[in-house]
């Protein structure tokens, strides 16, 4: 199975806030270029984070395309011959396969927004939500899963998703909410942009491992298959 994941919506919002951060970096100027210095760090460093731990820490999009089948489709694929005393080697055998989902690779999911399957021509057909559910959507792995009944037919699907600790839910102001994020997210984001601020060569190391260390047990170990 190949899959391509992809962000396609940036949050709107930083989950560490400017004040916070320069409060934390001890900068007391009102200087622009300095703030749009100490910005960009702060954009780094929570997408570093997000990389490092596979979670998204504020609203964003997410679209993940796979090309192989799931559910209750029939196929093909090669098996042993039922009585091994009545021959040798392997024979092609219908058989309905059945697995347990599709990892969707960031957490914790807030909602699927749209499911597809794509012919080879490019025609987008539209996957029934009755056969299919979200599992486990704020762990470290959710996962879209077939219902007992569901079939999905195709070879390449795409599901988008939103994802984030800060959800952007809420009338009339959807405004994330960026108290949700764990701290522990936070503070290693303004190690990481405070290692890369000051450049010191005695200090850069420590205060990166240390940012690691905050997050490492939040990290998401997924294979690529």
């Amino acid at each position: 199975m190949r899959f391509v994941l992809a962000r396609t919506l940036n949050p709107v919002l930083e989950p560490v806030t400017l004040a916070e951060a320069k409060l934390h970096l001890r900068s007391y100027t009102s200087d622009i270029a300095e703030d749009d210095l100490i910005n960009g760090l702060l954009v780094a460093a929570r997408e570093w984070v997000e990389d490092y731990t596979g979670r998204a820490l504020v609203e964003q999009r997410w679209s993940l395309s796979l090309d192989r089948r799931i559910g209750n489709a029939p196929g093909i694929r090669m098996v042993p011959p039922p009585v091994p005393a009545n021959g040798y080697g392997w024979y092609t055998g219908e058989w309905t396969e059945s697995v347990a989902g599709w990892l969707l690779r960031k957490s914790p999911v807030i909602a699927i927004t749209e499911f597809v399957s794509i012919a080879e021509d490019g025609t987008e057909t539209a996957i029934d939500p009755a056969t299919y559910r979200l599992c486990d959507a704020d762990s470290k792995w959710p996962m879209i899963a077939p219902v007992p009944s569901g079939v999905w037919s195709g070879d390449v699907f795409r599901i988008t998703y939103r994802a984030g600790y800060a959800a952007g839910i809420g009338s009339p102001d959807p405004t994330p909410d960026v108290a949700l994020v764990p701290q522990r997210y936070k503070q290693a984001i303004m190690l990481h942009a405070e290692a890369h601020y000051d450049r010191d060569e005695r200090m850069m190391v420590p205060l990166l491992t240390a940012a690691e260390n905050l997050i490492k047990p939040e990290r998401c170990e997924l294979s690529l298959a």
